[in-house]
This record gives C-alpha cells, structure tokens and sequence, in this order.
C-alpha cells in the first residue's frame, strides 16, 4: 500500500470538507446579516413614526424660546464683519480705545 496516495487522498477529502464548512459559514452569515438589516430597519422605522407623528418631543420652552430670540434680535441689530481690535500695554493688560 502506498502511503503517500492515502495521505493525498486524506488531505483532498479534508480540503473539500473545510470549503464545506465554510461555503455553511458563508451562507450562515449572510443570513445573520439579513437578520439584522430587518430588525434595524423595524426598529428606524419605529422611531421614525414615533417622533414624526408629534409624539416623544417635548414642547418648546417659553423662556428659552424668548432668550432665542433675544439674543437673535441683538445679532441682528450689531454690525456683521465689524471686528474690534483691543491692543495690549506694555505689562500685558488690555487697554481702553477710546
């Protein structure tokens, strides 16, 4: 009997059998991803219908809402592109334009 054939043959058949297992391994994946597309997608499509229809959002708060446009007001009201250049003194401390 001729050693070397038996071992060749042994080690084909177990070349074919981890291809096997991972062609399996391969389709086992795919599978747990599809899984997972679907549940995420639910759970999205969850959120979204809860949140779009109104429901889960706070409404806004009165005193926040003013102080928005307060200081969106005094925004407007400056001059954009106006930058104003505070020098220094000799010690480091800033000084006053006048």
């Amino acid at each position: 009997m001729d050693w070397g054939l038996v071992v060749s043959v042994l080690v084909f058949l177990e070349g074919l059998i981890i291809l096997r297992g991972l062609i399996e391994l391969g389709h086992q994946i795919e599978q747990g991803i599809d899984d997972l597309d679907k549940s995420l997608a639910g759970a999205i499509a969850s959120v979204v219908d809860r949140f779009a229809g109104g429901e889960g959002f706070e409404p806004i708060n009165p005193i926040q809402q003013a102080i928005a446009t307060m200081l969106t007001n005094r925004m407007e009201n400056q001059n954009p592109g106006v930058i104003e250049v505070v020098g220094r003194a000799a010690d480091g401390k800033f000084t006053k334009n006048d």
